[in-house]
């Protein structure tokens, strides 16, 4: 090992090897190799052991891993380093089993704060939250290099911290105002008194959930309308001026522990020249009529950080309609992309001029700065049109972005790699010495501890290559920046432009083919063979290289596809026929050991359903029993519910496309899994006694499928609180379609609830039954025979239920019924356009699903949920069809089925019209003629057309 100062290094050894049992002397040259900065390392740990008392001796005798912690801490951080020191009893928490192991949340921040707070005999907040903050920093930090947490769970856990030092910030300060000013009320519009809510948004990295160690946090205060009803010494206004004045006093005052954060509130409305607290109604008149599109940007970010929730809430969702301004379905809102380059500009021209030589990981062109800068504008073209992408952390947004395919695999994957990358380097350079910077330091030393501490696995570390290596994913970051910014731009230029497709270079690409098969040639053999002769068409190929490519990424990802030879084998016949797949082992490469593990005609493992019908009985998913009934904390098991979602998801698609069987096989495989998450999500939000949730559309009918939305309906008995079931419900939905690091599991629809969105999101069969004798209108009752219960407390399920035959009978002997019916569909068919589409067109499945639900509602019977050839079985069976009819209806609705999941597989996107490119319909095809076992004469959309056309006619002639 090699010291800047080996003299004062053997000094330091010698005095600690005199002061500690000699195991623990014995145990410290061995540990320092992992410091990146074995002379601070040692300097600091010599400094703990001349104050150490004999316990904290015996207790690191005794647990020699938090040698290596305190070396890990000194090594890469002077200003944490100084915190162990001075408070050693930080060691007693990191001795705890499992300390270091999960992320903490806001609860548990906002109850360690208490206890830390109790113990205190600190009067001041200021340093008493910038002293907790501190502590909670060595965790993380400790967690953080030992590679225990990624990036975004790092700053995640930051941002949380954050969250709850300014949340105690505002509470200490409102305490105070009450002693000081009393009580503060408005009369609302009823002319009660009530008091006046507050809201701390935050902007930038900290409404992201990315918030680095030393960063700003850009805050906005928003407080309630009404009339000021006088029961305070100062005016609403004047008070809560104060108020963040203070608030922001408290935060950024310097303490003898430092400040706790650096405020900035020039994010305000009218920046530095506003107020520093402004009225929810002003601030959205403001963002509506006078913001400049810079600032309307910065919402994007904007997040709930303390405060009052809902009025949080409200104002994101005022303010989201000016962010996001929705143009024509196809078109590109092209004044966004200008207002990205401008807003960079504006803060790169003003950096230029004082830039010195180092480089600066976050302002320099191809840093951090123009990743989000990109993701950011990318996000307005497109959110107003697709609100999913309406998100604020950079990392998830960029991963919606490429799953939205508004962003290549090649890009992302680089994006996302330098983004990490350089924010990694951020983060050891700000935790080196609790400094805001961005610079590569000047002298080859400190480079080298960089280089040590953002890669501590790589040998030979040469100053000059990290620096060129940082050079070179800058490079990259800048070359995507400016092909997709100007690419788009040449796109808006040209709108009668075919499809957008960035063009790379062949030579390069090849040049990384070779590189990959050379790597893997050294490494796995067999997967080198497999890559280099397997009979690979053109697609199948880029699809092939670019999951290599993704698997590059990371000695993890790396790891796993060479573990799992034989699962790349099988991926192949997805990578040629499905982008579905492809994009999930994209994202997830190691998920190829689900296709490794997949047995012919069986199962991948234990927790697979057999595929068959969905009454097949088959063993309980134990992933989902263990979220269900484990006491690990809460966001740990929302983490593991979407995983096991998707390894579902990915199994079955695999099994559809390597065994080609019938489409409803798999639409009740899907629907079981979707059924199983459901459960698992409220077990683990710990659903109380009479609450129950049903399902509609085609996961009432056990048709779900891949990309399809979970329309749900929340029902609660008369004994359960509104409040608490509302709750209840809100916490079920938010597991499953937030987007995570793990994705989503699917995303959820409530709007077929009684009144859609104005009705309440949970109601009773009492209400439901009132509802449908009443309100109820022709489509409703349709929409209703697709009811079906998923989980929950089964009689209050079976109770709506029953209420459904009565909305059946009412409208059986109705004879403005069919009339309904007809406008309905005719308007459905008016907004699908003249291309054939698979739901809308004459013929297409809408005619086949109204048909079936028209009869069961004819027959009074109330719901019928099962797929469509089994629900056209059974009105056979009840004389509501002649055999030959209910057959042939069948089969149209089976080969629509077909089509439309085939479409799903191939193009990985949920589309009601045949895909246009050649290897997509082409894919498309192949799969319906597996999957139904017959040929296609004519081509797909051929028979389609024959089978819509006989399907229109019995349509006409059965809803009459």
């Amino acid at each position: 090992m090699e010291f800047r100062d080996p003299v004062r290094a053997r000094a330091n050894l010698e005095a600690i090897a005199a002061r500690v049992p000699p195991q623990v002397a014995a145990a410290i040259p061995a540990l320092l190799t992992d410091a990146p900065d074995p002379d601070s390392a040692l300097n600091l740990f010599e400094r703990l052991t001349a104050a150490a008392s004999p316990e904290l001796f015996r207790t690191l005798d005794r647990q020699r891993a938090l040698i290596h912690y305190a070396l890990l801490v000194f090594g890469h951080s002077q200003y944490l380093g100084e915190t162990l020191i001075k408070s050693p009893d930080i060691f007693a928490v990191l001795a705890r089993e499992h300390a270091l192991d999960r992320s903490h949340s806001r609860e548990e921040f906002r109850e360690a704060f208490a206890r830390f707070r109790s113990r205190s005999f600190e009067n001041d907040i200021a340093t008493l939250l910038a002293r907790f903050k501190r502590r909670e920093y060595v965790r993380i930090v400790l967690r953080d290099v030992l590679g225990i947490a990624t990036l975004a769970e790092i700053t995640s856990e930051v941002s949380a911290l954050a969250d709850v030092l300014i949340e105690e910030a505002l509470h200490e300060t409102q305490a105070s105002f009450l002693n000081r000013y009393g009580t503060l009320q408005y009369r609302d519009a009823e002319g009660r008194l009530v008091d006046v809510p507050i809201a701390v948004l935050s902007l930038g990295k900290l409404g992201g959930n990315e918030l680095n160690y030393s960063s700003d946090i850009d805050l906005l205060f928003i407080y309630g309308d009404g009339e000021d009803a006088g029961t305070a010494k100062v005016s609403i206004r004047e008070y809560f001026i104060r108020l963040a004045q203070t608030v922001t006093d408290v935060l950024s005052r310097v303490t003898p522990e430092g400040s706790v954060f650096r405020v900035d509130l020039r994010l305000r409305p009218q920046g530095g020249q506003g107020e520093p607290a402004v009225s929810f109604s002003h601030a959205l008149d403001y963002y509506e009529n006078s913001a400049g599109d810079w600032e309307l940007q910065a919402m994007i970010k904007a997040r709930h950080s303390a405060g009052d929730l809902n009025l949080a809430r409200q104002f994101i969702r005022g303010v989201q309609p000016f962010v996001y301004r929705a143009g024509a379905e196809q078109s590109l809102n092209f004044a966004a992309i200008e207002t990205a380059l401008e807003s960079r500009d504006r803060i790169t021209s003003h950096h230029r001029a004082a830039k010195r030589s180092a480089i600066d990981v976050k302002l320099d062109r191809g840093g951090i700065r123009d990743i989000e800068f990109l993701v950011q504008c990318l996000q307005r073209v497109y959110g107003g049109a697709e609100p999913w992408l309406r998100s604020g952390g950079t990392l998830f947004s960029l991963q919606k972005l490429h799953d939205k395919s508004h962003i290549s695999g090649r890009d992302f994957h680089e994006l996302n790699t330098a983004y990490e990358f350089l924010r990694r380097i951020e983060h050891r350079l700000q935790i080196r010495h609790g400094q805001q910077t961005h610079r590569i330091p000047p002298t080859d030393a400190d480079v080298l501890v960089l280089a040590r501490s953002v890669n501590p696995q790589a040998a030979g570390h040469v100053p000059h290559q990290f620096v060129a290596s940082v050079e070179q994913r800058m490079a990259a970051v800048t070359a995507i920046y400016n092909r997709i910014i100007y690419g788009t731009q040449l796109e808006e230029q040209q709108p009668a432009a075919p499809e957008f497709q960035l063009s790379e270079s062949h030579e390069g690409r090849e040049q990384s083919e070779r590189q990959m098969l050379q790597r893997l040639a050294q490494d796995a053999p067999e997967l080198h063979e497999i890559a280099r002769n397997a009979p690979l068409g053109s697609h199948e190929r880029r699809n092939l290289f670019r999951f290599l490519s993704a698997a590059f990424t990371g000695s993890d990802r790396y790891a796993s596809i060479v573990r799992a030879p034989q699962g790349v084998a099988r991926a192949m016949r997805l990578f040629a026929l499905s982008d579905f797949a492809t994009d999930l082992l994209l994202r997830h490469p190691d998920e190829i050991a689900t296709l490794a593990a997949l047995q012919p005609g069986g199962t991948p493992t234990a927790s697979e359903p057999l595929f068959g019908s969905y009454d097949t009985a088959v063993a309980a998913d134990p992933v989902f029993a263990y979220v269900s009934s484990s006491d690990v904390p809460y966001n740990e098991k929302l983490a593991l519910l979407r995983k096991q979602f998707r390894h579902r998801v990915l199994a079955s698609a695999a099994r559809d496309v390597v065994e080609s069987r019938p489409v409803f096989d798999s639409l009740s495989e899907t629907t079981r899994a979707a059924d199983e998450a459901i459960a698992a999500a409220m077990a683990a939000a710990n659903v109380p006694a009479g609450f129950a949730v049903l399902a509609m559309g085609r996961l009432g009918t056990l048709e779900f499928d891949l990309l399809s939305d979970a329309d749900l309906v929340f029902v609660r008995d008369e004994s359960l609180e509104l409040s608490a079931a509302t709750h209840t419900a809100e916490n079920i939905t938010q597991a499953l379609s937030a987007y995570t690091r793990e994705g989503t599991v699917f995303a959820v629809d409530t709007r077929l609830r009684p009144r859609g969105g104005e009705g309440e999101l949970v109601i009773t069969p009492a209400q439901l039954a009132d509802y449908f004798r009443h309100e109820a209108s022709p489509w409703e009752a349709l929409s209703f025979t697709k009811l079906r219960f998923v989980a929950g407390t089964k009689p209050v399920g079976e109770a709506a239920l029953d209420a459904v035959r009565a909305l059946s009978s009412r409208y059986a002997a109705d004879p403005g019924f069919v009339a309904a019916i007809r406008d309905m569909r005719r308007r459905l068919e008016q907004s699908g356009g003249a291309e054939l589409n698979l739901k809308t067109s004459p013929g297409a499945m809408y005619d086949v699903d109204f048909i079936a639900k028209y009869l069961t509602v004819r027959a009074a019977a109330g719901v019928q949920t099962s797929n469509i050839r089994q629900r056209l079985e059974w009105l056979v069976s009840q004389k509501m069809l002649e055999a030959d009819t209910g057959r042939e209806l069948a089969d149209a609705g089976e080969l629509i089925r077909t089509a439309e999941h085939a479409v799903r597989l191939a193009t990985g996107r949920s589309r009601s019209t045949l895909p246009l490119g050649e290897n997509a319909r082409r894919a498309t095809e192949e799969l319906v003629r597996a999957f139904l076992r017959r040929e296609l004469p004519g081509g797909l959309e051929a028979v389609l057309g024959e089978a819509m056309a006989r399907t229109r006619r019995l349509y006409d002639h059965l809803v009459r």
